[in-house]
């Protein structure tokens, strides 16, 4: 990797984004490629500029229908554009910016239909949405009707973004999986800005270079402690799965140690879930719940020897944690940290007494028992302690106090684990998941179950959306390691557990993201 070379490019992106000042449309969609080809962390205080110009001019435009009408820029490009890069950096602008694209009925122009990439923007506005929003639920369903019906008739590269978007649709999708995919597409544009091109292609395969070497180090870390050999059970093994999986939560060369780390609380987790779900029974599960409360390596002889490794083992990852976060200089996570094993402990204790007792719970009592153990708050903290701008006493006791945005994207991962994990899970012999749950109380098929069940996952993305846009006393830089955990784990959980099934799907994406370099 030439970086003396990525370094001049860098350069000149900066002074192209300078000159595209002068015209607000230019600007926002020179953004937006930035932001699609996976570079936008290059230049965080311009777009930071940028959009708070968006955000201030025009701004009684957008909010004076009669001034919207006669506006140079209301055109539906530029209006969904503006609105999407705003809302999703924490700028509220109002829904009622598309009342002009309304006929007198209150329905979508037709003549509408024509504009494609107009279509298409308004589609991934449509996904900025807010619980009560009608005429974004409207766009939404007015885009996806027209698109779907016109992909198959478009050329490429649109009918690639169309149908990609139709299926994962940008507020959904981690950032970096989605410039593996973007960057090819933008390539066959009709008229690609080649800076730009070349140099995103080799910022890609630089950090795609870290990347392996974090994935080594992971892989060196668990067979130095080797549980293999002192856990005589089966159990998932799964540690590139679980890098990759947190990878997308912040891929920026200057978040290597934080990868590293989530990479092996996953590890860790998995291997928790699976002494609590899979090989232990509650004689072993009871104790090892104590012991995690008490917290004491020296005390373990009420413990049997395979939970003893598994605690023991718990215990010595926090401490790498620690002595990790002791060399930084910031130590006040730590404690948080420790305090979401032993909740999660916990909740896993009551989670599979649900499970063996045999009754079906209503949804609404099975998420209240499962949904915690989805622990977003944990990858939350992990992530802020590896963070020294973020990692404050303030920004932790916010994530402790358990607010909405957090619990809203538990129940987002427990929902998409659950569909996922239907199959492997009734052939085990588990029917305690939020799908029977569902079906049970509305007595429905399975298959009208799962897209009732999509239809309120559809619902916690709106009240996220939401959480981002209200005044916070924390950066917003967590809200957005929080969605992009969301997003990750929604992405390798998209039909399937990706994670314990990583054959096919799951190994595709990791030699995509991971192995294969974006040819130049």
């Amino acid at each position: 990797i030439d970086e003396r070379r990525i370094k001049e490019l860098k350069n000149e992106v900066k002074s192209i984004l300078s000159i595209a000042v002068a015209d607000s449309f230019q600007e926002l969609d020179l953004i937006d490629k930035i932001q699609r080809l996976g570079v936008a962390y290059h230049f965080e205080d311009e777009i930071k500029d940028a959009l708070q110009r968006a955000y201030n001019d025009d701004y009684a435009h957008f909010f004076d229908q009669h001034v919207l009408n006669d506006h140079e820029h209301a055109d539906l490009c530029y209006v969904s554009l503006r609105f999407r890069l705003l809302r999703q950096s924490g700028y509220y602008v109002s829904p009622d910016v598309f009342k002009k694209f309304k006929d007198k009925n209150g329905a979508f122009h037709a003549n509408l239909v024509s504009n494609v990439q107009g279509m298409l923007s308004l589609y991934e506005a449509s996904h900025l949405g807010f619980r009560g929003e009608d005429i974004m639920d409207e766009a939404m369903a007015f885009t996806t009707k027209h698109l779907n019906s016109m992909s198959t008739r478009l050329s490429s590269p649109l009918a690639l973004q169309v149908q990609h978007a139709l299926k994962m649709p940008l507020q959904r999708i981690p950032e970096r999986v989605y410039a593996r995919y973007y960057i090819p597409i933008y390539e066959q544009d009709i008229s690609p800005n080649k800076t730009l091109m070349e140099f995103a292609k080799l910022d890609y395969n630089s950090i795609q270079l870290l990347h392996r070497e974090e994935i080594n180090e992971v892989q060196k870390w668990w067979e130095r402690i080797d549980i293999k050999s002192k856990l005589k059970f089966d159990y998932r093994i799964r540690v590139v799965e679980a890098y990759a999986i947190n990878n997308n939560t912040n891929f920026k060369p200057q978040f290597s140690q934080g990868r590293i780390h989530l990479a092996k609380f996953w590890t860790i987790l998995t291997l928790l879930d699976d002494a609590y779900d899979v090989f232990g029974n509650l004689d072993e599960l009871g104790p090892l719940c104590d012991a995690f409360q008490r917290w004491d390596a020296n005390n373990t002889s009420m413990l049997s020897d395979r939970m003893k490794v598994v605690f023991l083992q718990t215990l010595n990852f926090l401490s790498e944690i620690e002595t990790d976060m002791i060399k930084g200089g910031n130590v006040i996570g730590v404690s948080y940290f420790k305090k979401v094993i032993q909740v999660q402990t916990k909740n896993l204790l009551e989670e599979i007494k649900a499970i063996l007792s045999g009754d079906l719970p209503t949804l609404e009592d099975w998420l209240l028992l499962s949904a915690p153990t989805a622990v977003s708050i944990g990858f939350v903290i992990l992530s802020t302690m590896n963070s020294s701008e973020l990692a404050t006493k303030e920004v932790f006791d916010w994530i402790a106090s358990m607010p909405k945005i957090i619990k809203y994207a538990d129940l987002h991962t427990r929902l998409i684990g659950d569909i996922a994990s239907l199959k492997p899970e009734q052939e085990r012999g588990t029917n305690c998941s939020c799908v029977p749950c569902y079906m049970m109380d509305h007595g429905v098929s399975e298959s009208e179950a799962i897209e009732s069940l999509q239809k309120i996952i559809t619902s916690l993305w709106k009240v996220m959306n939401e959480e981002c846009m209200h005044m916070h006393s924390v950066p917003m830089k967590v809200f957005k390691n929080l969605l992009n955990y969301v997003r990750s784990f929604a992405f390798y959980y998209d039909g399937i557990d990706g994670h314990t099934i990583s054959n096919g799907r799951t190994k595709e994406i990791i030699s995509a993201l991971f192995i294969d370099p974006i040819p130049l």
